[in-house]
């Protein structure tokens, strides 16, 4: 009996990447060569029901966010379980928001490799590619230079485990150049919710509304999408207004920030804030609006929210900055483009949007077909492929690129 163990923020848990984390079990547990799946998952403060999801799948809640022996806690339920491989879906924040916990935490792919399991590890941002000065680092420049140091070492420390991936390019470059890494693989984020075919409405039957989704109050902001959105209704659309609709939650290093807004705008109608939006509504909560929008100051990986809106069908705007190009190139994803953090020049963008719905439902459909190729499907196809390689302690067959880049067609797989 093959086992994998996936190592993941997990729903109903609310905590960064565990929808990532959802699909990618339920790719595995389509495969035949899967014959169980373990899911190491983080705790939920309150006591709420597993999802019945897969009968190979099974979730054992064994970390909990900001405690400083999640490592320790990992490995000890990967001896238990004994899995032919285990797969860590992490970011840098993954296992705290706060510094120490954080960081220990990503010991757990090493010491598991260390343990003679096949380990691999979904790294889906780096601390050498973010700017520090857009999160709440800001102004901190000592505590900057520690955050950058340790970066450094857990990077090193990561690579220590039998491979990482990453799904932007910049950040392969970075892991080949900096650390010297041969481990290192690039692999697509891959698409949601393509293992059926989804009613996609087409963008003329939905009303006039804006959908953004996110943890916002750091490099994810609203002030600036409320402001374009209240300036085009009061110039270009007082007869049918433009509805924006905010789903998710404050960042956590800015508690309080959507209800500071919410009040704020309590008067205003046309902004809806709809909280955190469960994983069952996801799909209608991308349907119902025409475009989606992504105002970020600046980019920290690879945008889920992104490829959510592309697999509903959701013309996206986003800016052109950073990971938007990397992951928009790679991938063949489209969108409505505006200047980095000019409020003119989205509002400008909204408009056109909104005003070439041809236009709109071209992109839409592009991405529409794109989400079905980068299927989670094939995301677990190249992550076995890989592990598979750990264990074999041999990588050279897997590279088809001079960059290293795992970018497999499905006929190879």
């Amino acid at each position: 009996m093959t086992t994998l163990a996936l190592i993941s923020a997990f729903l109903p848990a609310r905590n960064s990447l565990n929808e990532y984390g959802f699909h990618l079990a339920k790719a595995f547990a389509r495969r035949d060569d899967i014959e169980r799946i373990v899911i190491i998952a983080d705790k939920v403060d309150e006591l709420e029901p597993e999802l019945q999801i897969h009968p190979k799948i099974e979730v054992r809640r064994v970390w909990r966010f900001n405690k400083i022996s999640a490592a320790l806690d990992i490995v000890k339920a990967l001896k238990e379980v004994s899995p032919h491989y285990a797969l860590f879906n992490l970011q840098t924040a993954s296992f705290g928001d706060k510094e120490i916990p954080a960081a220990l935490g990503l010991f757990a792919p090493m010491l598991s490799q260390k343990a003679k399991i096949p380990t691999g590890v979904i790294m889906h941002n780096l601390i050498d590619a973010v700017d520090l000065n857009q999160t709440n680092l800001a102004g901190h420049n000592f505590r900057q230079k520690i955050v950058s140091f340790a970066g450094t070492v857990f990077n090193k420390v990561l690579l220590s485990s039998g491979y990482v991936s990453v799904t932007l390019d910049s950040f392969l470059e970075i892991l080949h150049h900096k650390y010297k890494a041969e481990n290192a693989f690039l692999v697509p984020h891959g698409s949601f919710n393509c293992e059926k075919s989804v009613d996609v409405p087409k963008l003329s039957a939905r009303p006039n509304r804006i959908v953004t989704m996110g943890k916002f109050g750091t490099y994810k902001k609203l002030e600036r999408m409320i402001s374009a959105v209240q300036r085009l209704n009061k110039e270009n659309y007082a007869a049918r207004p433009i509805e924006l609709v905010v789903g998710g939650s404050d960042h956590p290093a800015t508690n309080g920030y959507m209800d500071e807004l919410r009040a704020q705008h309590a008067n205003d109608k046309n902004i809806v804030f709809h909280g955190y939006v469960a994983e069952e509504d996801v799909p209608k909560f991308f349907k119902q609006g025409r475009v989606a929008v992504f105002d970020y100051d600046s980019t920290t990986g690879s945008s889920g929210v992104l490829h959510q809106a592309a697999t509903f069908g959701t013309t996206p705007i986003y800016p052109l900055m950073g990971d938007f190009i990397d992951v928009t190139q790679r991938e063949g994803l489209k969108g409505f483009n505006y200047i980095p953090l000019d409020e003119d020049s989205l509002m400008q963008t909204i408009d056109k949007a909104l005003s070439m719905p041809e236009k709109a439902q071209q992109i839409a459909d592009s991405n529409l077909s794109v989400s079905k190729v980068l299927s989670m499907d094939i995301i677990a196809a190249m992550h076995m492929r890989l592990l598979e390689g750990v264990e074999r302690c041999r990588f050279y067959k897997l590279r088809n690129s001079t960059k290293r880049a795992l970018w497999l067609r499905p006929r190879v797989l």
